[in-house]
């Protein structure tokens, strides 16, 4: 029993102190991405239909994806600070800019502006606010990383009570941004 309480501990201090990853599509409406992300934190482009590459033009970072088709994944998580514009090579109006931050913010969920409350939570429903309005896709994964639940929901009350006591990734993606949180459930 000690030793999984130790494992859940040493769990939990690692959580708390982990990055953030942020998704987004890459594809023909891909068109003046602006994406604001702190040092440490991890971003993963998903292809659309056709055929794209990734590949920066100016700034502090330097990537090329190279081709690839719909389905493929690239990600890059920064260590360094500073500023870089992206494009995709044949299609120039797929495009963007990627701002990376040196200090972690007050809100480290700045994207979506992701605030879970309460954490943890006990009653069986918990609030998801974000600053992003729009369908809240959401997907909720144990530790082992077996998604538990899937489903979409308009408001910002999610009901837990099928969900067993435990500690959980909620993973919330609104318009193609995601973000990354972690959920206790008692």
């Amino acid at each position: 029993m000690k030793k999984i309480t130790l494992l859940i501990f040493m769990t939990l201090c690692v959580l708390s102190n982990a990055q953030t990853t942020y998704n987004y599509d890459w594809n023909m409406q891909s068109t003046n991405q602006q994406i604001t992300v702190n040092v440490g934190d991890t971003v993963v482009w998903t292809w659309g239909s056709g055929s794209h590459n990734l590949i920066s033009t100016s700034g502090t970072h330097t990537f090329d994806s190279d081709y690839h088709g719909q389905g493929y994944t690239y990600s890059l998580t920064f260590n360094e600070p500073g500023v870089t514009d992206y494009t995709c090579t044949p299609h120039a109006s797929m495009y963007g800019t990627i701002t990376v931050n040196s200090a972690m913010s007050l809100d480290a969920s700045e994207r979506l502006g992701l605030n879970i409350f309460p954490n943890p939570v006990s009653s069986g429903y918990v609030t998801l606010k974000t600053s992003v309005s729009g369908v809240k896709n959401i997907e909720l994964f144990d530790l082992s990383g077996k998604r538990v639940l899937k489903t979409s929901i308009n408001a910002d009350i999610l009901n837990v009570t099928s969900v067993n006591s435990g500690v959980y990734f909620i993973k919330l993606s609104i318009n193609g941004v995601s973000e990354t949180s972690k959920l206790i459930i008692r």
